[in-house]
């Protein structure tokens, strides 16, 4: 880098050893600072006072727009990355959607009860027969309603059964 000339020295100028201790960085730091061109050197190891400082915020303005778009770039990394590893799990069928696991539930449960409601048809012909099956088949119909209910709910909520349970009657 050519050197100013020795001539006159303006007014208001540093040192560089001032230079760094205004800004709080070290001598090396100031000239690698100039040779980015955040400001220029006046005279031999001169430095205009408000050109150092303004260049110096300059910089790192522009040091915290880089960081926070790099900060920005991580996010949507980490995004993309979660999103892939979704997929992933729904592929390898390791994870499944939450419309999908309900809906199922649902199927697997309306299928269940309404084998349960025609067995006492299928059992037998006799009126009081069929009666006392039909009693102990809605009990049991009802109890199990309650315990596919409490099971679609953790579901839902993502904890064990036992801990829905619990918020429920909170």
């Amino acid at each position: 880098m050519k050197q100013p000339s020795e001539g006159k020295v303006p007014a208001n100028t540093i040192d560089t050893a001032t230079a760094a201790k205004l800004i709080q960085v070290t001598p090396r730091y100031v000239r690698q600072l100039s040779t980015q061109g955040w400001f220029k050197q006046v005279a031999r190891d001169r430095w205009s006072l408000i050109e150092v400082v303004q260049g110096y915020i300059a910089c790192l303005k522009d040091e915290g727009r880089r960081t926070s778009k790099s900060a920005a770039d991580s996010r949507v990394r980490d995004a993309r990355a979660a999103e892939i590893e979704r997929r992933l799990a729904r592929d390898d069928r390791t994870a499944i959607d939450m419309g999908e696991a309900v809906a199922a539930l649902d199927k697997v449960t309306g299928d269940f009860l309404q084998s349960i409601g025609g067995l006492p048809a299928r059992i037998t012909r006799e009126p009081r027969e069929r009666q006392r099956i039909e009693a102990i088949c809605d009990a049991e119909r009802l109890r199990l309603s309650d315990r596919f209910s409490e099971s679609a709910q953790a579901l839902r909520s993502g904890l064990p059964a036992d801990q829905a349970d619990d918020e429920d009657d909170a």
